[in-house]
This record gives C-alpha cells, structure tokens and sequence, in this order.
C-alpha cells in the first residue's frame, strides 16, 4: 500500500523529470493573421509564399483549445509525416511551437491539453479509416488539400476531403483550410461557397507581409523568380488566377506523384531553341507503363548555345534518358552540331514544327485529361510550366512571350507516347 508521504516523493520526482509546462509564449500574430469576426463555417487562407498562414492557424487552435471551443480537432495533411512536420512539430509554427501546455503522443499521433481537449493526426494516406472516418470534430485544419494527390493518389485525397467534411458534426464545428492559390478542385469551391453562401471566410496577403520574418535573401530569390510575370500575382500576392477561357490543361487537370529514376521506361528530354532572346525549353519527360507519363524535370534557360546544351546533356545525365528531342526550326545543324558537341554519347532526335504549337500540344492535353500524364512531385521546378500550359488555348497561345518550356514538353512527351518503332537517333 502506497503511505502519502511515497506518493508526495513520487510526484515531487516526476515533476523534476517532466517539469510543468508554463505559457510563456509570446503572441506574434500581425492583425491580419487572425481570425476573421462572423458566422463562418470555414476559413480559407490562400496568401503568398511565407506569409505566415502556418502560424495562424496554430495560433487559432490554441485560442478555440484555451476558450474551451476545440475539444476535438482533426489536423489533416496528405500523409501522417507531413502532418508531423509542418503542423505540429515545425520549429517555428507549429503547434507545439506555439503552445507549451501541448503535449504531443506520438505513439498514438495525438496532442493532449490539460483541460481534455485531444487532436488527431489524419491524413490524405488513410482516409478511409478512423479517425478521420467517423470522427466527431468541432474542429479542423487540412493543410493544402488540394494537394494531397501528390503524395497518395486523387481517389483518396477525395475521399479525405469527403470524411473531413462529414466528421465536422461537434459544437460550433469551424474549419481553418490553408492552401496556395494555386487553382485546386476543392480550393475553387471553397470560393464558389464564399460568393454564393457566405460560410466561408477568405484571409489573402502578400509575401512581403511577412517580410520582417523572412530572409533578405528569400525575398531577392522569388523576386528574381517571379517578378514582371503572371505567377508573381499568385505566388507572392496570393492572387487566385482567372480561368483562362478554352485552355486544353483547365484548371484541376494537373496530378502530381514522386517518382525516381529508375521507374522510368523509357526518358525523352525535349528542347525548344528560341529563335531570339527567349529562354529555351528544356523538359525531360518518362514512361512509367505503357499507357503512364510523367514530367519530370524543366531546366529551361536563357543563355549562350553552350550554356543551354551543356544543361540539356546535364539533365539527359540525371535522368538515363534515351534520347534527346529538339526542334529543328530555329538554328537546324547549329543545334544538332551543338548538342553533339556537349556529348558526344547523347542521342539526338531533329523534328520539324509544322504545325502550330497548340495544335501539337492537343493529343498531349488529351492524356492529361484521361489521367495518363501526371507530372513529378517534390523538388520539381514545375510552376512556370503549368502558367504555360494553363494559358495554351484551342486557338492558339494567348500568355506572354513564348510557351517554350510547354513546347519542349510536347516534344518529349509525343516522343515517349509514339509506337516503339519510331525510335532511334535521325
């Protein structure tokens, strides 16, 4: 039997070993970072890189949890091991980082308060299963939904979404949705419900916000990136593009998924040369099975002949490709003379343009609406051309300059997609 004074030491030496967590955290919200007033069911925050969307919503959490609002909470990533990182245990962001009286069970992926309130990892990845199926949750923070599918696949990031949606039944049942203001399925619908029914409340911001937050250097890379262009709206201004009118790649028609080298069948890159100061396209593309593409890699350029060929032979290296694809059109054995000369063991293909870009692109964009072509998730550098694709029309290409970087796609994609036989070196 257990005296009082055993327990008292007992306790006294669990204190010294796990120490009571005080709240001592300073609130660093910026006005705009909290939660709007009003009867809304759901959140949507789409603002530009880095603004501080993370933090937010940690910090509106914590606030519901400590107000008794939040007992149940579902925290939904694509996978469990995105919800770890990025919202609970992100140094700066995340949950824990917010609030030291959080306690997160990793063993049984959830955070504990000491007044009961419980939240549940979830993820994209098992979306069928508890506790995200059946869950009752009077609160919720999914983390770029309409991403999900790059990780897992488009049927389960649905589904996910679908479960969410029907577990939200506890309480004042509110939900916190952060997203990039890239077009998304769920994203547009969310803003489609703004306009018709005023349950969702929109948070949009620029980059430069946060710019006390962030490094000088940050700031001078995706100015350099971005600026003077049509993704510099989205990317840094957090501006949802408009809806470009008969695009063969709408809006939703991108999938996304990891792939490594070795899955590849087969590896074209193709290139556009630029008949004047553009930049050259430069997209290397895979087979996955015979009815299943990938767009791996876009290293398009700007530059001297032996700059942009050196980075076509670098990226045919990266990737095993098979061959190389380049348009003939603009500079013909100039071209060819110039690949050879980066290597002299890469295979080479001259094709001649002549058609029109978007009438080459349309049996391409057909694939990609019956799900055939997806493009590689992860480090790949593939914004710029998707801006390109999204703005290729029935009739013709209506963004600025040239859609080099979507051509060169085409190019290695048609390559991969024509009959075995065809292949070899011209």
């Amino acid at each position: 039997m257990t005296t009082p004074t055993a327990e008292i030491e007992r306790q006294t030496a669990a204190d010294i070993l796990d120490p009571p967590k005080i709240p001592t955290e300073i609130d660093g919200r910026r006005p705009d970072q909290r939660a709007p007033v009003g009867d809304w069911r759901v959140w949507l925050l789409h603002p530009g890189r880095r603004w501080g969307k993370g933090y937010a919503v940690s910090r509106w959490i914590v606030d519901r949890v400590r107000t008794g609002e939040a007992r149940s909470i579902a925290l939904v990533g694509s996978t469990v091991r995105s919800v770890r990182q990025l919202m609970i245990e992100h140094p700066t962001s995340g949950i824990l980082a917010v609030d030291p009286l959080a306690r997160f069970m990793r063993s049984d992926g959830e955070i504990h308060w000491p007044n009961g309130a419980k939240a549940f990892v979830c993820s994209a990845e098992n979306a069928d299963k508890p506790p995200l199926r059946g869950g009752g949750f009077d609160t919720a923070w999914p983390d770029e939904c309409d991403s999900w599918g790059e990780e897992t696949t488009s049927r389960k990031a649905q589904k996910a979404w679908e479960n969410l949606t029907l577990s939200m039944s506890a309480g004042d049942s509110r939900m916190a949705v952060t997203s990039t203001p890239k077009p998304g399925r769920i994203v547009a619908e969310l803003l489609r419900r703004a306009k018709e029914h005023g349950d969702v409340a929109i948070t949009t911001g620029s980059t430069y916000d946060n710019a006390a937050n962030l490094s000088p250097q940050f700031i001078k890379d995706i100015e350099r990136r971005f600026k003077g262009t049509r993704l510099e709206r989205r990317e840094i201004y957090g501006e949802v593009p408009e809806d470009v009118a008969d695009s063969l790649w709408p809006p939703g028609v991108f999938r996304y998924r990891r792939v490594k080298a070795e899955q590849c069948l087969r590896v074209a890159v193709g290139v556009d040369p630029s008949g004047g100061g553009d930049a050259i396209g430069i997209v290397a593309a895979g087979q996955l099975t015979p009815e299943m593409f990938v767009v791996l890699d876009d290293w398009t350029t700007t530059g001297s002949p032996a700059k942009w060929a050196g980075r076509v032979a670098k990226l045919a290296e990266k990737w095993g490709a098979d061959v190389v694809v380049a348009e003939r059109n603009y500079g013909g054995d100039m071209v060819l003379s110039t690949l050879k000369a980066a290597s002299t063991q890469m295979p080479v293909r001259m094709v001649t343009a002549s058609r029109g870009k978007h009438i080459r692109a349309e049996p391409i964009a057909l694939l990609y609406e019956q799900k055939k072509i997806t493009h590689r998730s992860g480090d790949a550098a593939l914004d710029l051309l998707e801006e390109e694709q999204r703005f290729m029309t029935t009739t013709g290409y209506v963004g600025e300059g040239s859609p080099n970087r979507a051509d060169a796609a085409v190019w290695a994609l048609t390559e991969l997609t024509k009959p075995r036989k065809t292949w070899g070196v011209a």
